[in-house]
């Protein structure tokens, strides 16, 4: 197994990856209704991403300078990013990005949803729409926006009726 961080000693990227799991914790805690969730969630969720951050920032260096850039990768052509994702450590170095914008997409959501009036209600977040963005993060988003127009272009209508 590869170290994925530069000087951790016994930690495989394997290991590693397991640990990422606990991005559910955050997720689970968005998904729970307002007054259930612990006070300081946000802090909760934002140190996680935090954490997440710091993995992505010491597995992308170790990838860079650990030369496990393939030759002919880079970020002009479709090829090239192919090319870049040839490499074990460049694909658990995008998957830590990955999971850790996701779960800040799922943040802003929530709060985004609690703080616009007449917005959608949480049952819809936390079914359809916080799942949805946990495996394919755009499409979540992309869901909650269409929702947020629809409940405000309704609660409109309900006013001006």
């Amino acid at each position: 197994p590869s170290m994925p961080i530069p000087g951790v000693q016994g930690v495989s990227d394997d290991q590693l990856f397991t640990l990422l799991n606990v991005c559910l914790v955050g997720w689970f805690i968005l998904g729970l209704p307002k007054s259930w969730r612990p006070l300081q969630f946000r802090a909760i969720v934002l140190a996680l991403c935090g954490v997440f951050g710091a993995i992505y920032a010491a597995t992308l260096a170790g990838a860079v300078f650990g030369g496990d850039i393939p030759a002919g990768a880079g970020f002009d052509t479709l090829e090239g990013v192919v090319t870049l994702f040839r490499s074990r450590a460049v694909v658990f170095s995008g998957w830590v990005h990955y999971v850790c914008f996701d779960l800040l997409a799922g943040l802003w959501i929530t709060q985004d949803s609690e703080a616009t009036p007449q917005g959608v209600p949480h049952v819809l977040i936390a079914l359809l729409v916080l799942p949805l963005t946990l495996v394919a993060g755009p499409a979540g988003l992309l869901l909650y926006l269409a929702l947020k127009a629809a409940f405000t272009r309704r609660a409109g209508a309900g006013a001006s009726a």
